[in-house]
């Protein structure tokens, strides 16, 4: 199979990484690229999920912006295979998909419903009427494999407020790769969201031929990495020794890539959850998150995204601003080497509760502080050098903001 060679940031990556069979995803190549070139977000995907506090809220509806990067007329896809990649995103984040009877009988009593639903944007960030479509045509090859994918300056096309929606490019990505996601806290915010090839979203006009991954799950494979889902085997495929920290996918050493198992398979000392959404599997053998999933893409919603939950992006125009303003911080300098100032930006005469998380989700401090002004922090000495979060919440507002200790 012919290898690309991958512009931009991604000759930064190790040549053995393309000597082997086809990634497929490109989740992790590009999580190595940007590890190389942002040392300080390197950490940030690591371990941040599962402990932070859920909201009381469960139901969230996540807005979407389609920017359609197109190099031929063919690449320029309709708007109703757009919409058929959100009926199959609903369908599949809330366990409403019609093949949930191809999971093996073991494993039925781990489908989870994931109460998280998307939308195509109302509303811009300006508060502008939208389809939630963007459309730019390009010169370039597999710019989809490029950063240049992400600004319009560079013939792709600029993010929509990363914070409140979740940004999705359609463009070519070559012969090896379907698609490729960033992780929460990994990437500059104008590259944060999802790449997907033209043949490889939704289930109609392009995609309808691209068996057999023509049933819209590259992205749900895709979205649960922006959300903070690894692959089940994690980082030591193909050893026994990865893991993608959630208790109920058992450990695996198979990807199954374009393989539809008819009877149970095993792995690493217990059988493979190959229906699983984060497999490889051909699509339509793809049916399940399970509870352990369901807890760390809620928790993920509750910390480091949980400003997408408070996005209007799929509320009719003129029902108010988008809540940029209702609370922030700023946290400064950071990396730090041990003392910083906080920032908590939001109603006069309201103080902040700032509660400080290790990159394992471990409550280690609570603050109250007052609001709009500086406040100096000393960090304690049993403190050790890595990555930390802030989550800040003021009057209903909430959001989560990462900061490295670097003594």
């Amino acid at each position: 199979m012919k290898r690309a060679i991958l512009p931009g940031l991604l000759s930064l990556l190790p040549i053995w990484l393309f000597s082997q069979a086809s990634p497929h995803c490109g989740a992790d190549l590009f999580r190595e690229m940007y590890a190389r070139e942002y040392p300080e977000l390197a950490q940030g995907s690591e371990h941040i999920s599962n402990n932070f506090p859920l909201q009381t809220r469960t139901l969230i509806t996540i807005p979407v912006v389609v920017h359609v990067v197109y190099q031929t007329e063919q690449q320029n896809i309709s708007q109703e295979q757009i919409e058929s990649q959100l009926l199959v995103l609903n369908a599949d984040y809330r366990a409403e998909n019609d093949n949930l009877n191809i999971i093996p009988s073991v494993f039925q009593n781990l489908i989870a419903d994931t109460e998280i639903e998307f939308c195509l944007a109302s509303r811009d960030p300006e508060g502008h009427s939208s389809i939630g479509i963007t459309r730019n045509q390009t010169d370039k090859d597999n710019i989809g494999l490029s950063t240049d994918v992400h600004y319009l300056a560079k013939d792709g096309a600029d993010a929509w407020d990363p914070l409140h929606y979740l940004n999705i490019w359609v463009a070519d990505m070559g012969e090896n790769v379907v698609g490729r996601a960033s992780f929460p806290g990994t990437v500059p915010l104008p590259e944060d969201g999802v790449v997907i090839d033209p043949r490889y979203f939704g289930t109609t006009g392009l995609a309808s031929g691209s068996a057999p991954y023509n049933l819209g799950r590259t992205t749900v494979h895709e979205v649960g990495h922006y959300l903070n889902l690894y692959h089940p085997w994690g980082s030591d495929f193909p050893d026994c020794d990865g893991d993608d920290e959630v208790a109920d996918t058992p450990q695996t050493s198979e990807s199954y890539l374009q393989e539809c198992p008819s009877t149970l398979q095993a792995t690493c000392g217990s059988l493979d959850m190959y229906t699983n959404y984060m497999y490889y599997t051909d699509d339509a053998c793809l049916a399940q998150f399970t509870p352990g999933q369901k807890l760390r893409l809620q928790a993920t919603l509750s910390g480091p995204r949980s400003e997408l939950s408070m996005s209007l992006g799929c509320e009719s125009s003129g029902t108010g601003n988008m809540p940029t303003s209702l609370v922030g911080v700023s946290i400064e300098p950071n990396p730090s080497p041990g003392e910083l100032v906080f920032e908590c930006r939001g109603r006069e005469g309201v103080n902040c509760q700032l509660a400080i998380f290790d990159a394992m989700g471990r409550l280690l401090q609570e603050l109250d502080i007052p609001a709009n002004q500086p406040y100096p922090w000393v960090v304690p000495t049993s403190f050790a050098d890595g990555v930390y979060w802030v989550r800040v919440e003021q009057g209903g507002g909430v959001i989560a903001r990462k900061w490295v200790l670097i003594r």
